[in-house]
């Protein structure tokens, strides 16, 4: 699309994001309406980052190809990470509920997903600077 509008759009929303600022601190608007421009905001952020990727890739297919391996890859791990989580019941020292089995295993298979993801970036940096001493 065109880049003059874009930037044209994006100057009028750091000035109303700033003339809102200003005012919220001569106490002329409340918080309210600050926080829901915020959302407004937020949800612009979220239409943006999911509709221009999928206007790229119907553009380019072959560089959508390579896209779609890395967001299969990530949900492999999500699965294999929600598999592995056992899911028990946590209590604390005076026998409060801390974690339901859904929330127990939820969290777990975040972490386990992280963790597989760290030990992957930090296996493929060790593998790229030692093949660059190969080279």
């Amino acid at each position: 699309m065109n880049t003059k509008l874009f930037r044209i759009i994006l100057a009028a929303l750091l000035g109303v994001s700033a003339l809102l600022s200003v005012l919220f601190m001569v106490d002329a608007i409340s918080e309210g309406l600050l926080i829901t421009w915020c959302y407004i905001l937020i949800g612009l952020a979220t239409i943006t980052a999911v509709v221009f990727p999928i206007l790229t890739m119907a553009q380019n297919p072959k560089k959508a190809k390579n896209a779609l391996i890395g967001v299969v890859a990530l949900v492999v791990v999500c699965v294999l990470g929600y598999v592995m989580a056992s899911g028990d019941t946590h209590l604390d020292l005076d026998g409060k509920l801390l974690a339901d089995e859904a929330a127990s295993k939820k969290s777990e298979a975040g972490l386990i997903a992280f963790y597989i993801l760290a030990i992957g970036a930090i296996g493929s940096i060790i593998f790229a600077e030692v093949s660059k001493m190969f080279k």
